[in-house]
């Protein structure tokens, strides 16, 4: 699989208009309003598990099709009773951004057997670059955290083989109540943790 030499000034001058008029993302469906603590982390209560929003499609009948994934369960170390207390340590950090990784993964896969079925064949997701960011809370400690990725997704009816995307932009707010999700859908030169999911995201997973 090689790059094009010039995928970023190619990828810039047809998505520069997006990225101009909504600076590079969308606001997620069920974002809040709701101004953020001090800490930065959110609320327990601005979101109601019933209002997850995330692909979820059914297993297709033709055996050589990509089967629907299982989003990843909860990260282990965001449990009630281990999260308090790890807000800095690595190992929580590095938790996290598999949890990430994983769950982009799965996402991104049952977005695109949700669009094209049957004929849905190929899904690989690479991720290249991450970043982190702990946000501080006595009663509620989260990690936000920036991925950047290469994806390849491929049908049946693929004429000249899967079709690349590169340096895919997707930022993730992690703690032991919910999972917010944003992507970015301009060119960037630098990972950042823009959108905010917290404000543009949406809700994708919540654990009760």
């Amino acid at each position: 699989m090689s790059r094009p030499p010039s995928r970023r000034t190619f990828l810039a001058s047809v998505t520069a208009a997006v990225a101009v008029t909504t600076g590079g993302f969308e606001r997620g469906s069920n974002a809040t309003d709701t101004s953020l603590p001090e800490s930065g982390t959110v609320s327990p209560d601005w979101y109601e598990c019933n209002s997850v929003t995330r692909p979820e499609p059914t297993a297709p009948a033709d055996d050589d099709a990509l089967s629907p994934k299982p989003y990843p369960a909860q990260p282990p170390a965001f449990g009630p009773a281990v999260a308090h207390g790890r807000s800095n340590d690595s190992s929580l950090r590095d938790e996290t951004v598999a949890y990430v990784t994983e769950f982009e993964r799965v996402y991104r896969q049952n977005e695109f057997l949700a669009r094209y079925g049957a004929t849905a064949r190929t899904g690989e997701l690479r991720r290249t670059d991450y970043r982190t960011r702990t946000l501080e809370s006595s009663s509620n400690p989260a990690i936000m955290v920036a991925i950047r990725y290469d994806l390849r997704l491929g049908t049946q009816q693929s004429a000249t083989g899967p079709r690349d995307q590169w340096d895919v932009h997707t930022v993730y707010y992690v703690d032991e109540h919910i999972v917010l999700r944003a992507r970015y859908h301009g060119v960037a030169d630098e990972l950042s943790f823009e959108p905010d999911p917290r404000t543009h995201g949406e809700l994708v997973a919540c654990f009760g």
